[in-house]
C-alpha cells in the first residue's frame, strides 16, 4: 500500500463509475491502492460489487479490489486523493454536497473533460468555487487516455497539471505504472481547455466518418480545428505550447480517429440522421462535446474568437442543420490566409 506522512495507508476515491472513473479505479487499485469507487446509483454499486467488474461500461475489467458504494460522504471519508471522473455538467451539484465534508488538505484530481454548459467555467474552477478547494490542491488528469485502452494496459502517456508543482509531482507518482507514463504541467489552463474543446471536433470527426469521408477530409479538420481550439484557449489565459502536447494534439488525434470516443461516435449518428436525442440515447454515456460546444461559442463572443468548426456543429446540433450543409458551409466560407 502506499503511506502517507504519517504510515496510514493512502485513500484514493474516484467519483463516476462509467467507463472512465472505472477505468481509472482499475489502475490505481492495481498499484495496491486502497481504492474507492463513488457510483450515483445504489442499484449501480450494488452490481458492481456483486460482479466485480463493470459490465454495462467497461466489461471484462476487474473491480474486484475497489470498495463501490453509492455513499459520497462514505467514499471521501478519509480519503487523501479525490479523482473526479463525472460529467462538467455534475461537478457543481457534487461539489456543494461535498463541500463539508471533504477531508482536510485532499487533492481534487480533475480527469473532466468538458466546460460546464451554463457558466462555461473549467472543471477546476467549478471544485475550486463549489467545494471551496484551494487552487493549490486542484489538478487536472487529461491525455490520450481511452478507457479501454487503459484498462487493458496499452501503453499510453497522460499529463497532470497544477499551479502547485508538488501537488502535479505527487498526482504523477499516483497515477504512473509501466505502461501509463505521466508528465506534469504548470498551465492548468491549457490542460483542462485542450481536453474540453478537442471533444467538439471530435463530434465534427465522426460526422465526416459518417458520410463516408476519408483521410484528407479528417487530416484538414483536424489541422484547422486545432487551430481555433488554440485560439481560444490562449485568449483564455493557456500556453500554445501546451495544446501542442499531450492534452491538445494528443487527446485530439485520439478522440477524433478511436471506434470508443463517444464524441465522435455521436457524429456519426448524427451524420446517419438521427436526432441529437436519438443519437445520445444509442451512445448510452455523457458525450462531452455536446455542452462544450455550447460553453466555447459562449466564451468566443465574449473574447471575439472565429470558431467556424464549432459554430458548424453547434448549427447541427442545436439549429436543426443538416450534416451535408454544414459541411458546406465550411468549405465555402470566403478564402482566408491559412495563418
Amino acid at each position: 500500500m502506499s503511506a502517507g506522512a504519517n504510515g496510514e495507508s493512502e485513500i484514493v476515491a474516484v467519483l463516476g463509475a462509467g467507463s472512465w472513473g472505472s477505468a481509472l479505479a482499475h489502475l490505481l487499485a492495481g498499484k495496491n491502492l486502497a481504492t474507492r469507487l463513488w457510483a450515483r446509483d445504489g442499484e449501480a454499486a450494488r452490481r458492481l460489487t456483486a460482479d466485480g467488474e463493470n459490465d454495462k461500461y467497461l466489461r471484462g475489467t476487474s473491480l474486484a479490489s475497489v470498495e463501490v458504494s453509492a455513499d459520497l460522504g462514505k467514499v471521501v471519508n478519509g480519503a487523501t486523493w479525490i479523482v473526479s471522473a463525472v460529467p462538467c455538467a455534475a461537478v457543481p451539484e457534487i461539489g456543494r454536497t461535498l463541500r463539508a465534508v471533504l477531508p482536510q488538505n485532499c487533492f481534487v484530481i480533475s480527469g473532466t473533460k468538458g466546460l460546464h454548459p451554463e457558466s462555461g467555467l473549467r472543471a477546476s474552477e467549478v471544485w475550486a468555487r463549489e467545494a471551496g478547494i484551494n487552487e493549490s490542491r486542484l489538478i487536472a488528469l487529461s491525455g490520450p487516455n481511452l478507457a479501454r485502452e487503459i484498462a487493458a494496459g496499452v501503453p499510453t502517456s497522460t499529463v497532470v497539471a497544477s499551479l502547485n508543482e508538488g501537488a502535479a509531482q505527487a498526482a504523477q507518482s499516483l497515477f504512473s505504472t509501466p505502461s501509463f507514463r505521466v508528465y506534469t504541467n504548470s498551465d492548468l489552463v491549457g490542460v483542462e481547455l485542450g481536453g474540453a474543446l478537442k471533444n467538439v471536433v471530435a463530434i465534427a470527426a465522426g460526422m465526416g466518418d459518417g458520410l463516408g469521408f476519408g483521410d484528407n477530409s479528417k487530416a484538414a479538420l483536424v489541422t484547422r480545428a486545432w487551430q481555433e481550439m488554440t485560439r481560444l484557449a490562449v485568449a483564455l489565459g493557456a500556453r500554445e505550447s501546451t495544446l501542442w502536447g499531450l492534452s491538445g494534439m494528443g487527446d485530439l488525434i485520439a478522440t477524433c480517429v478511436s471506434p470508443y470516443s463517444r464524441n465522435r461516435q455521436l457524429g456519426e449518428h448524427l451524420a446517419s440522421g438521427e436526432t441529437l436525442g436519438q443519437a445520445q440515447h444509442e451512445i448510452k454515456q455523457v458525450a462531452e462535446g455536446v455542452h462544450t460546444t455550447r460553453a466555447a461559442l459562449s466564451l468566443a463572443k465574449k473574447y471575439n474568437i472565429e470558431l467556424p468548426v464549432t459554430e458548424q456543429v453547434a448549427a447541427v446540433l442545436f439549429g436543426g442543420c443538416d450534416v451535408r450543409s454544414a459541411v458546406s458551409a465550411l468549405m465555402q466560407r470566403q478564402g482566408c490566409s491559412e495563418f
